[in-house]
């Protein structure tokens, strides 16, 4: 596998070994340098490589698939140089963009990849991230759209303006669109669809709508949404559903520092649109669709966030994987494996999952990482630190599926790094092999190490509370609930059931023994009105019997003055029954309130009593008649 790297010198090209775990000592191919990171991109296959040449401001294309011979130039429109381009999906054609120029003219391009052929150009004054790229293809090049100031343009794949009809979607104050992948029909048939974002105006909502690409007069489906300015559309890979992530600069609230973001699912049937996370619930630091599934991971809210699987259907919640101080996925080529990291202000934790397997295969810090991803074949993971981000100790790192680390190449000022991407069939998609763990265990009758006498501590500075062992525990790790295993959440908000049960264990006995009862649903609250109803009919049958009072013999009254004797606090400490207990202690507190009136009487033969104190006294012969309605004597 060959992965690539830009630094100030130039464009270098490695080789890594999957089976010696090694990179190879000197580049495989070596390119003249490139004015910045964005200088470089490759096609979706990896069979084209593009840099920017900085002598002449154009653009090279090579052939990488033969040996990354020279296919053509690309010359720049307006004088150059290029600042940005990208490759269409199936490589026929290279899209380019220069900086605007008052006068000078188109500044996008749209060329022949293979013979450097203009094929059409047009004018965009200013590039931001929800205009860029300008042109999107499906996944066939079927069809190809661009965004215009008052809505789309869909034209076929291969920009043939001049033979070819043009449709059009009219939407004034458009912001944004996105392009379905393929056909929403089983095996990718039937027409794609595309999403557009109307920005908010005059009060009103912004809306985002879903157009078919072969008859756009009518939309699919529409959601209407506040706090919009701007927003990320992504679709699934069989392009029946999307996520619009819509975010606002500054929150209302003032919770956060970062502004406010809400996701929302939409389906291009029309028949779903719902909100899957708030703004009020916290940020949304990263969600990513699995690329082989009709599902997605979402990690959403305060540090540590939750991180959860959803469904592809609803966006119903589906499975959690617990809680971490984590703001970023990716997941592999094949959809079985996913990381979820902490990078940028975070230290670097990072988790490696397997999904069906739903177990956490290892984890691992990867410190001061800027930007990573996983290898063709999916079972190899790089990141690399680089500039301006980093200044120091830029370098590029691979591990392995479970968080092992392989290699490492180290850089004096690295700008980009990645994996050179492949077409699909060129690596099969294999489960962990049995038995494989991040750290390996240690070898039979080896002795462990010595510990190393250090200096003495006293016993307050050894740990075991105080704000400083706190801060050190911080420091020392972000999980906040550490899990090895996924956790599946059953529709209806029932209570949760791990992903990998004991053998012979059904969810309903898993319940049972922790004492939750059955699944939340029709079934489990029919039993429980039976339940009720059960209980309902033992408390009246209770209610029919004979009170057990009559059967009470009351401890003798103690002499005034003194204790009761022995006899007394035998009675009283063998009661007939738990009724009779019941009854016993009724009467021990009618007898105080007794024994209190005494006083007050005494009381009021020295002087006047207050009101309260009268009623009490008033309330004497009540409180005799409730004894003896118990069978004691006051």
């Amino acid at each position: 596998m060959e992965f690539f790297a830009v630094t100030r010198n130039g464009v270098n090209v490695y080789q890594f070994d999957p089976e010696e775990r090694k990179i190879s000592e000197k580049p495989l191919c070596a390119f003249p340098a490139v004015n910045t990171a964005d200088g470089c991109e490759w096609s979706v296959d990896g069979s084209l490589l593009g840099l920017a040449d900085s002598a002449t401001g154009g653009l090279a294309v090579y052939n990488a698939a033969a040996g990354y011979e020279k296919l053509c130039d690309v010359a720049a429109l307006i004088g150059g140089p290029i600042r940005n381009f990208y490759f269409s999906p199936l490589g026929n054609h290279v899209v380019t963009h220069e900086r605007w120029v008052k006068d000078g003219g188109n500044n996008v391009g749209v060329w022949d990849a293979k013979t450097g052929e203009l094929r059409f150009s047009f004018m965009m004054k200013k590039l931001t991230d929800m205009n860029w790229p300008p042109l999107k293809w499906t996944q066939l090049e079927t069809h190809c759209c661009r965004m215009v100031q008052d809505g789309v343009q869909i034209m076929p794949g291969s920009c043939d303006r001049e033979n070819a009809e043009i449709t059009r979607i009219t939407a004034p104050g458009i912001m944004a669109f996105e392009v379905a992948p393929r056909g929403s029909g089983t095996g990718g048939a039937g027409s794609a669809h595309v999403a557009i974002c109307v920005a908010e105006s005059k009060g009103a909502p912004a809306r985002c709508q879903v157009f078919k690409l072969d008859d756009p007069s009518k939309a699919t489906a529409s959601k209407n949404f506040f706090k919009a300015q701007t927003v990320k559309m992504t679709w699934n890979n069989t392009g029946t559903a999307m996520l619009v992530k819509a975010s606002t600069e500054v929150d209302d609230t003032g919770t956060s520092y970062y502004g406010g973001s809400s996701l929302y699912f939409i389906r291009a049937d029309g028949e779903e649109a719902s909100i899957v996370a708030s703004a009020d619930g916290g940020a949304i630091h990263d969600v990513q669709w699995n690329p082989t599934q009709d599902e997605f991971v979402l990690l959403h809210g305060p540090l540590p966030c939750p991180a959860t699987l959803h469904e592809g259907k609803k966006g119903a919640k589906r499975m959690d994987f617990g809680t971490g101080h984590r703001n970023t996925i990716r997941w592999n080529n094949f959809g079985r494996f996913f990381v979820l990291g902490g990078y940028g202000q975070l230290l670097g934790d990072t988790d490696f999952w397997d999904k069906p397997g739903k177990k956490l295969m290892g984890s691992t810090r990867m410190e001061c990482c800027v930007m990573c991803g996983w290898a063709p074949d999916g079972r190899h993971f790089l990141t690399a630190t680089t500039a301006p981000r980093m200044r120091v100790d830029n370098k590029i790192e691979i591990f392995d599926y479970c968080g092992s680390h392989f290699s490492k190449l180290e850089f004096d000022e690295l700008l980009f790094a990645g994996w050179r991407p492949r077409p699909r069939g060129a690596f099969q998609d294999r489960p962990p092999s049995p038995g494989r763990t991040k750290t390996e265990a240690p070898k039979a009758g080896a002795k462990a190490a010595p510990k190393a006498a250090g200096a003495y501590r006293p016993p307050g500075a050894r740990g075991g509370g105080g704000l400083s062992e706190l801060l050190r525990k911080e420091l020392g790790s972000t999980q906040a609930s550490s899990t090895s295993t996924a956790t599946k959440v059953i529709p209806g908000g029932g209570p949760a059931i791990p992903a990998s049960l004991p053998p012979g264990v059904s969810p309903e006995d898993y319940l049972k023994g922790q004492g939750q009862g059955q699944a939340s649903g029709p079934a489990s609250r029919n039993a429980r009105k039976k339940k009720a109803k059960e209980a309902a009919a033992g408390e009246a049958v209770e209610q029919e019997k004979p009170t057990p009072a009559a059967n009470f013999t009351p401890p003798a009254r103690a002499a005034a003055g003194g204790d009761g004797g022995a006899g007394s606090k035998e009675a009283a400490s063998k009661p007939a029954g738990e009724a009779a207990d019941e009854v016993e202690k009724k009467v021990r507190a009618l007898r105080k309130k007794l024994r209190d009136i005494e006083k007050l009487k005494e009381k009021a033969a020295s002087g006047p009593l207050d009101p309260l104190q009268q009623t009490k006294i008033d309330g004497e012969v009540d409180i005799v008649r409730q004894i003896r309605e118990l069978g004691a004597e006051p």
